[in-house]
């Protein structure tokens, strides 16, 4: 089976979780990049994430990565799974994924 390459967007305490547990407790798992606008990067080296960035964007033209597992702050969740589908994207979000229930229906 094809490793799964993931992306991350937000390195606060839960996506720096969801790091950890890709990188030492997912078989088939590769974690290529991490993004956060105030990002870590000697955290990042250390655990030796290839593709590092302020923007998530960088993700969603990334033809290596296959899922994006989004852990930003709650308000920015429900666009950023949009542009994520939109990119083909695989996804995986920390709830809630949104903050408005019409945001969620539409």
């Amino acid at each position: 089976m094809k490793p799964v390459t993931f992306g991350i967007i937000g390195a606060g305490r839960i996506g720096k979780l969801h790091a950890d547990n890709l990188l030492s407790r997912v078989d088939g798992a590769r974690l290529k990049a991490i993004t956060d606008p105030y990002l870590d990067e000697e955290w990042a080296a250390f655990r030796n994430i290839p593709l590092t960035g302020k923007d998530h964007r960088i993700l969603l033209d990334d033809p290596e990565i296959d899922a994006i597992l989004i852990g930003s702050p709650s308000a920015e969740h429900a666009t950023q799974m949009i542009e994520c589908a939109e990119a083909g994207k695989h996804i995986f979000c920390e709830k809630p994924i949104a903050l408005d229930p019409n945001v969620i229906r539409n």
